[in-house]
């Protein structure tokens, strides 16, 4: 059995969709489950009302305040029910929530690998510092044969401040391979770990579109969007506001004479443009399908880009201004760089026609090399056990 320590317990659209991909696509050839690892410095991110324990209290007390407002509420309940749907659903029914490295060696002893990634979970930065489940510290104390692999794990950036280094390379050594998801950090990862790590895709990249539109043949759009938004409209994905994404949205709103629709996990405080429409609440499903079915989309988040190339839609990029790396990684790999908006460049004419064929051609090598990765090191170490179905 697979035991995967990842992000799914977050109500984030990325999140929950690269858990989903990596479970699916190993229980294909083994039995896959995921570990309800949720360390407790993580968890008021994702209650109904929440609060970032970095705050201090006015500041706590006023985002509390604002989120008991009943619109504000009655979204928030909506966005939880929803996301919890999905991860019953797709994820897992297992409702424990260990809390601790030493509570997951205590966790279900079928287990032979421990696979830990994707996502960020070694960026100290958004996790309140290293959090062990996701490094296998609890292989100190297992005597058995367990296999400890990381599959497309991230720091979310080139390299983290030197005040981690020793703590990470501590932390490391406790893997018997690394894979790891941005090629830019590979240098930085291989001289903590003291080896070399591989380079493999996102999971979301494991599965085919049409894997992808199988998911969604019962997901309608959301309600908010009228008919005649359905039959063309700007769907919008951001994790930060770019002045300079506001002003291309602004532009692409008035030329194109659709309505940019944007859809989040929670209320912004900002605005693209005037007109815009907010969809709160939604669950990962109606995400890709906001996504799926727009005339355009504009995002600055890794996993809006990754889905826009998967799901081949017209698309551009503007990179985060501190995580921009992986959108550029990815880019890269399916020669699609031109779609990427930075400040000097000109602009990016979204209507430009995608050579698809060619992205699909440079993909098809790293996707290959991320399932080879896979089949050597988490699915045919199971043979000795006879449980592993990899064809």
């Amino acid at each position: 059995m697979i035991g995967i320590l990842t992000f799914y317990w977050a109500d984030d659209y990325g999140a929950m969709l690269q858990s989903y991909a990596l479970k699916t696509y190993l229980n294909k050839y083994s039995e896959a489950i995921l570990i309800p690892y949720f360390p407790r410095n993580l968890r008021g991110r994702y209650r109904v009302i929440r609060y970032n324990r970095a705050d201090n209290l006015p500041r706590r007390i006023f985002k509390i305040a604002r989120q008991l407002r009943p619109k504000n509420f009655r979204c928030n309940l909506s966005r939880r029910k929803r996301m919890s749907r999905f991860r019953s659903e797709y994820l897992t029914k297992d409702r424990r929530c260990l809390k601790s490295s030493r509570d997951i060696y205590k966790y279900n002893s079928e287990i032979d690998t421990y696979v830990a990634g994707s996502d960020q979970i070694w960026n100290p930065e958004i996790t309140e510092g290293f959090q062990e489940g996701y490094f296998c510290t609890f292989r100190k104390w297992k005597k058995d044969s367990a296999r400890y692999v990381s599959y497309a794990a991230s720091i979310g950036m080139e390299r983290l401040k030197e005040k981690y280094d020793r703590e990470l390379s501590g932390l490391l050594s406790n893997f018997d391979v690394i894979s790891i998801r941005e090629p830019l950090a590979k240098s930085y990862i291989a001289k903590r770990w003291g080896k070399e790590p591989e380079v493999v895709l996102d999971p979301v990249f494991l599965l085919k579109k049409k894997e992808w539109e199988e998911l969604l043949d019962k997901t309608p759009l959301p309600n908010e969007i009228s008919e005649r938004e359905k039959d063309g409209y700007i769907a919008v994905y951001d994790t930060e506001y770019l002045p300079e994404m506001a002003e291309y949205l602004k532009n692409l709103e008035k030329n194109r004479g659709l309505t940019v629709v944007v859809i989040s996990s929670v209320r912004k405080s900002y605005k693209w443009t005037e007109s815009e429409k907010l969809l709160i609440g939604q669950g990962p499903l109606e995400f890709l399908a906001v996504l799926y079915h727009a005339t355009y989309v504009v995002t600055n988040s890794f996993h809006g880009t990754a889905l826009s190339v998967i799901l081949k839609k017209q698309f551009v990029t503007f990179p985060h201004r501190t995580r921009g790396a992986r959108m550029l990684d990815i880019l890269r790999i399916a020669h699609l760089e031109e779609r990427l908006v930075y400040a000097g460049k000109k602009t990016v004419q979204i209507d430009n026609t995608i050579d698809w064929d060619e992205a699909d051609k440079a993909l098809e090598k790293e996707i290959i090399h991320s399932k080879e990765f896979i089949k050597k090191e988490i699915l045919a170490p199971l043979d000795r056990n006879g449980s592993n179905r990899y064809t």
